[in-house]
């Protein structure tokens, strides 16, 4: 038996024995990714799409209202978005809605995009959703229709195929920012204007954020203990000011203002933050490391608390400047 029917098979056991186990977990227990499971499922429930990124990007004004979902390996943060502004190309899309939503998508990222029905939430009913996935598997935007009766899903069937994603596994390599470069980084810190300078300079050094951060330490950065980022989270419950939330990956940037209402914890040690219309959650036993970091901008500086996992990926940003 080959390596999808496996996973397929395994796959429809667990829906049958435990139905409200999400795709992550059971992909976590099986050391697969959760791109490889959806791809065994391909003609069974699950089709690719026939549309280039670019054009699938510009088709979703016509998909009514979605939840949009921006994932990590520990982190997720969900938006609800009803119309929209969209401007893309080949290599790039920003989308915006009318009140605080801004997400910037690097659309070469993109290897894989799904279509099929699942759940927004272990207990919901199944809706017409869109999966993004990178060429290692890992989900890098979930979209689910709210209003499954939008005629752009529809249209999206019309381009349904059944092209078989090759995944590959990713070596992750640590860099250590030495010495003798650390000036150089410095002063391209210091004469950083906005977000696509910081996206060079990490490329320029060979760096990753977190090791950005840590680089600058003293300078631009400061440690600061797990426990304190997640009092500092809570306290946004407090604040009469909206928030600014961010989840930032390979494939782009998720941001969104809100004033939250809710904070508590679910299950495993899962801490979900709440608006309106935005849900943040996040594995608070997979954070390792936070940093508070001052970033120079066109309207001035900006700090933010950035969390990472053990891996070095970032979990979640809170932006301090609208948190009075």
């Amino acid at each position: 038996m080959c390596q999808a029917n496996v996973l397929f098979e395994a796959f429809e056991e667990t829906r049958q024995r435990a139905p409200h186990m999400e795709c992550r977990t059971l992909a976590a227990l099986l050391d697969c990714s959760e791109g490889e499971i959806q791809a065994s499922r391909l003609g069974r429930g699950v089709h690719s799409l026939a549309l280039t990124p670019c054009d699938l990007v510009m088709m979703l004004p016509q998909l009514g209202q979605v939840q949009m979902v921006t994932r990590t390996s520990h982190a997720a943060l969900s938006s609800r978005l009803e119309g929209c502004r969209i401007d893309a190309d080949q290599h790039h899309a920003s989308i915006r809605d009318q009140k605080s939503l801004a997400m910037q998508l690097l659309l070469p990222s993109w290897y894989w995009v799904c279509l099929s029905q699942e759940r927004p939430t272990p207990a919901a009913q199944k809706v017409p959703c869109l999966q993004v996935f990178d060429r290692f598997g890992h989900v890098l935007h979930q979209l689910y229709g709210l209003t499954p009766e939008a005629p752009g899903w529809k249209l999206l069937e019309h381009f349904a195929a059944l092209k078989s994603p090759r995944f590959t596994h990713r070596i992750d390599i640590a860099n250590v920012c030495t010495r003798g470069h650390r000036p150089a980084l410095l002063k391209a810190w210091e004469e950083m204007r906005g977000g696509e300078d910081f996206s060079r300079l990490l490329s320029r050094h060979h760096l990753r954020r977190v090791e950005a951060n840590r680089a600058v330490a003293g300078h631009f950065s400061t440690s600061m203990a797990p426990e304190r980022f997640i009092m500092t989270l809570a306290g946004t419950c407090r604040s009469t000011q909206p928030s600014q939330v961010s989840l930032v990956h390979g494939g782009g940037a998720h941001h969104h203002h809100a004033c939250f209402r809710h904070f508590h914890q679910g299950r495993r040690g899962v801490l979900i933050l709440e608006s309106d219309q935005l849900t943040i959650s996040f594995d608070s036993s997979a954070l390792h490391e936070v940093w508070q970091v001052t970033r120079p901008g066109v309207e001035g500086p900006g700090t933010s608390l950035e969390a990472f996992d053990t891996r070095g990926e970032m979990m979640l940003a809170l932006d301090l400047a609208e948190t009075g």
